[in-house]
């Protein structure tokens, strides 16, 4: 929640200087929707500090330290960023090269003493006060709009991503190539009217199926993915998912397995040919975390940025999975771990799959939107 409202509120200040400075509006930031994720970053730090001074395990912290803190993180956030977007996309979302005492244009000293300035406004008068709304908001609420916020960030992510690696035109291209192929086969068939499967070639070139036929499909269907994954529930470890609860009243291992299932189905009904195997092995082990996170230890607080790392580690410990599998699965909670981006098509099916199952288990409405459990 803390990260979306600071997004927001950068992208805002972003819109608002930039119009004044260029007399015109424009969408400011990476994303196409209303929202900076590098505020939103930075905000979270400030929220941590805010924690660990209330919680003792910091002093409190004079205003000039903040804003040193403030000048110095906006320096190093503003610098990884714009550097780790041109190398990705080839482009510049900011330069400052005409502004003086600037690094390599993606950073410099007057815009920092602005961050620096706003690090003290919001250490000391905003993150108190969404601090103080969000403890007296109700926790099954929060969560649920923390996973519809998470969900429409990260769809709005792989879109932008996506029409910037030309990945849809990738997709659509292979598509549209193994249709044309298989409608050849189709028309060469359908033509000779003495081949015996005339009449089934004929259906499926309509393509229709009559119900009986679409639950066959349904069933083959499933039985394909019990395939894939019936040597992983037989692991005592996948076992030890089953006794902790991830969202709503749905299990770790019930989500793990929603998760499969769902991927399972984007890669069949999009046809984007990742490897099945390794896709579903991966949304299996993507939360092998084997920790209760709600039990309110210390530790908890930061789960959505560590879990993924653990259960990574977890599942290089028991299981022999490739270095793209550990990838998908460190990456899973981006945009979260805003520096972990999902770099395959196994890990952007593995993320979209895990932001729709939370979504769908914290509303508690798993069999309404095709869960497995």
């Amino acid at each position: 929640m803390a990260f979306t409202l600071f997004s927001f509120l950068g992208w805002i200040w972003e819109s608002i200087y930039y119009a004044i400075r260029e007399r015109k509006l424009a969408n400011r930031g990476f994303l196409n929707g209303p929202i900076c994720p590098i505020y939103g970053c930075g905000a979270l730090l400030g929220f941590l500090i805010y924690d660990l001074i209330q919680s003792g395990h910091l002093p409190n912290i004079e205003w000039w330290m903040i804003f040193i803190l403030g000048f110095i993180i906006s320096m190093a956030l503003e610098y990884s960023t714009s550097w780790t977007l041109e190398k990705l996309f080839k482009a510049r979302w900011w330069d400052y090269s005409n502004i003086p005492l600037n690094i390599n244009g993606r950073t410099s000293v007057p815009t920092s003493v602005t961050f620096g300035v706003v690090a003290i406004l919001a250490e000391k008068v905003l993150i108190p006060l969404v601090y103080r709304s969000l403890s007296k908001s109700s926790e099954s609420l929060l969560d649920i709009l923390a996973h519809i916020f998470v969900s429409i960030i990260s769809i709005d992510t792989t879109l932008t991503i996506s029409s910037l690696t030309n990945f849809q035109k990738h997709v659509a291209s292979i598509d549209e190539a193994f249709q044309n192929h298989m409608a050849d086969i189709v028309e060469r068939v359908y033509n000779n009217q003495n081949f015996f499967c005339y009449k089934v070639i004929e259906r499926i070139k309509v393509f229709k199926l009559p119900g009986r036929k679409n639950r066959i499909a349904k069933q083959l269907r499933e039985k394909q993915f019990d395939e894939l994954i019936k040597d992983y529930f037989e692991h005592d470890v996948i076992k030890q998912m089953d006794k902790y609860i991830q969202h709503g009243t749905t299990t770790t291992l019930q989500h793990c397995e929603n998760v499969a299932w769902i991927c399972y189905l984007i890669n069949r009904k999009l046809n984007l040919n990742a490897d099945e195997k390794e896709l579903v092995e991966a949304a299996i082990l993507h939360d092998l975390f084997l920790y209760d996170w709600h039990d309110g230890h210390p530790s908890r607080k930061t789960h959505g940025f560590d879990h993924a790392d653990i259960a990574c580690n977890n599942a290089v410990k028991h299981f022999d999975i490739s270095e793209k599998q550990r990838e998908a699965i460190r990456s899973h909670m981006w945009p979260l771990n805003i520096t972990r981006i999902p770099k395959s098509k196994v890990a952007i099916i593995i993320c979209l799959a895990d932001k729709y199952c939370a979504l769908i288990e914290t509303i508690r409405l798993n069999k309404h939107f095709g869960l497995r459990n």
